[in-house]
């Protein structure tokens, strides 16, 4: 039997302990819980969880632990281990949680799986798991140090087959393994069992590799648990063949040893570690990218940090999102790097009139690129010093004092709408228009992209009327989007439609109709047009160049339907998911929406 590590791999592990002392002592007890969860009612048995579970267990005994160990565990024994744990931790302890068995996440949350989930739909997760988040609540407020460790990412048919309920097949990753974990708390470690994209062995033995080399090495004389849990990846990538790497995620600046130091001699050297700062850059980095977690500040993280362990990560994690990505990075193409560039009309004509100075013609200054353009940017490069590559980059244009801002058109976040922090994109992130988008309204969530040099904001909010959008955009910087083609139509369709909460649905029993009401768009009608199809307007002023109304829309069904909304209806009663909701209807001013588009010049 194996335990697959996919998306599991965020929560690789997260570690901030203390801003106290560098060797702090422990004064309070060392209080631990061990679950192993291995016979389930609706999935297949996971055979090492339950002894993994012991043998780590008896390991913490060994090392002065009060240690509960607790094994196929139902939801209501679950919760009652973790608030019995609770009950026993004091500000002075260390409190160490272990759990190995079924784990998955949904909507960005973590869940621990009992023995008897069905999972028979999204509605049963809360009763039938136990969320991660509450479990570290529970133990992080109450302890001096936290350790977790989680052997939780298997390949779980119970998560795979709600995955197919809710998501649909095609996006079988959504729903199994682990996301990513964020803790404010100052004494917290979370370490894992393999990276992303891995598969974790449960062994020939009687123990997973894993295990075995936490039991071998974390109890290793005076040695801090950093360095012995390099003593584990080693072991555990020997026993695999390199195909289990297990994980570590650290800043700790208070250390922890599972047993005391050797006593030294007098005339021992006392030896101050030095402190590498790309690698500790590269680790504040890691724990960004980690919370971020998208195709995009991986890509960033790479190439800022090209080589060492984290990279080694980071690739893996890029490989499982976007599997042709890595080559890409590595060995972009002249004709790649130029279409990272956010080059509009506007700012081509500007390369052209720059090169034109330079004394290297391009005909008009039409802001297209064709082959007396071609031509002059490779003579130009090559006057300057440069590869005669014909395409613009960044050495490039920096040479011709021209200001570019590498951004590739495509979905910049997560496919569903989440909170993100600034402080998660310092370091990493080079394109201005997404801090915009960052500083938007910070505390709502949101799905970002970039088009033809716009960016896209497509903003969660329960029940918004159009005009509480229009002015929620304006204070963002933006405006509610204007969409001049298909192509950009089809663009915003992209952004909000992998996440069902930023679409309305319900079945209209009067009219035997089934209704899905999309996102707000910058669409008005003049109050004073009452014609069917005219007087409709941009709220930039854009002349209309494109619509995509609904079928005998609009129709100004109500007087004051002014509005413009993404919309889809069908007869009858219908699975709402089967509707495409890639067109506008006009709606009124006491109507509402779960989201709306922002744009950003």
């Amino acid at each position: 039997m194996m335990r697959m590590c996919l998306t599991c791999l965020p929560l690789l592990l997260m570690t901030m302990i203390g801003s106290l002392d560098a060797t702090a002592a422990e004064n309070g007890r060392r209080l631990a819980l061990v679950i192993g969860n291995s016979t389930y009612e609706t999935a297949s048995a996971l055979p090492n969880a339950t002894r993994d579970a012991r043998a780590f267990g008896a390991f913490l005994s060994a090392q002065g632990f009060d240690a509960d160990i607790v094994v196929d565990a139902n939801r209501s024994q679950l919760a009652e281990a973790v608030a019995r744990f609770s009950r026993k931790i004091t500000a002075d302890d260390v409190a160490l949680f272990y759990y190995a068995g079924h784990g998955m996440q949904l909507r960005g949350e973590n869940y621990l799986v009992a023995t008897n989930a069905r999972l028979a739909s999204e509605f049963d997760v809360a009763a039938e798991t136990l969320a991660l988040e509450d479990v570290m609540r529970a133990i992080e407020r109450k302890a001096k140090i936290t350790l977790v460790f989680l052997d939780a990412c298997r390949n779980n048919p119970l998560a795979n087959r709600l995955n197919e309920e809710i998501e649909g097949a095609s996006r079988s990753l959504a729903t199994r393994g682990l996301a990513p974990v964020e803790t404010e708390s100052a004494g917290t470690m979370i370490a894992f069992a393999a990276a992303p994209g891995q598969v974790a062995a449960d062994g020939r033995g009687e123990n997973s590799p894993f295990t075995t080399a936490l039991v071998n090495h974390l109890a290793s004389p005076g040695i801090e648990i950093g360095t012995a849990f390099k003593r584990v990846i080693r072991d555990v990538r020997t026993a695999t063949d390199g195909k289990q790497s297990p994980q570590i995620l650290s800043s700790l600046s208070l250390e922890f040893y599972f047993a005391p130091a050797l006593q030294q001699s007098e005339q021992s050297p006392i030896v101050t570690p030095t402190v590498d700062p790309k690698a500790t850059e590269a680790e504040a980095d890691f724990q960004k990218a980690l919370r971020i977690n998208t195709p995009r500040i991986w890509t960033f993280f790479l190439a800022k940090h090209r080589s060492g362990e984290k990279a080694d990560v980071a690739r893996q994690m890029l490989s499982v999102m976007q599997p042709n990505a890595v080559a890409s990075l590595l060995f972009p193409t002249p004709e790649q790097r130029e279409t990272e560039l956010t080059l509009n009309k506007a700012k081509r004509s500007e390369v052209q009139l720059a090169l034109a100075a330079k004394g290297f013609g391009t005909g008009n200054a039409d802001g297209v690129f064709g082959a007396q353009t071609r031509s002059a940017i490779s003579d130009y490069q090559k006057s300057a010093g440069l590869a005669g590559t014909g395409y613009l980059n960044e050495p490039t244009a920096k040479a011709l004092g021209i200001n570019v801002v590498r951004a590739a058109d495509g979905l910049y976040s997560s496919p569903a709408a989440r909170r993100y922090l600034r402080k998660d994109f310092e370091g990493l992130e080079t394109d201005e228009r997404v801090w915009k988008v960052i500083d938007c309204a910070p505390r709502e969530e949101k799905v970002y992209g970039s088009l033809q040099g716009h960016m896209y904001a497509v903003m969660y909010s329960q029940s918004t009327t159009w005009k509480l959008a229009d002015l929620a955009a304006k204070r963002c910087g933006g405006h509610l989007a204007t969409i001049t083609s298909k192509e950009e139509n089809d663009f915003i369709v992209l952004l909000f439609s992998k996440d069902d909460r930023l679409v309305d649905s319900e079945y209209d029993a009067s009219r035997n109709e089934t209704n899905r009401h999309g996102p707000w768009i910058g669409l008005i009608q003049d109050e004073s047009g009452r014609e069917p199809k005219g007087s409709w307007r941009w709220v930039t002023g854009e002349t209309m160049t494109f619509t995509k109304w609904l079928r005998d829309m609009p129709n100004e069904h109500k007087p004051g339907d002014d509005f413009g909304m993404y919309y889809a209806n069908a007869s009858g009663k219908r699975d709402p998911k089967e509707l495409r909701v890639d067109s506008w209807d006009d709606m009124g001013p006491s109507n509402s929406s779960h989201s709306f588009v922002i744009e950003f010049e």
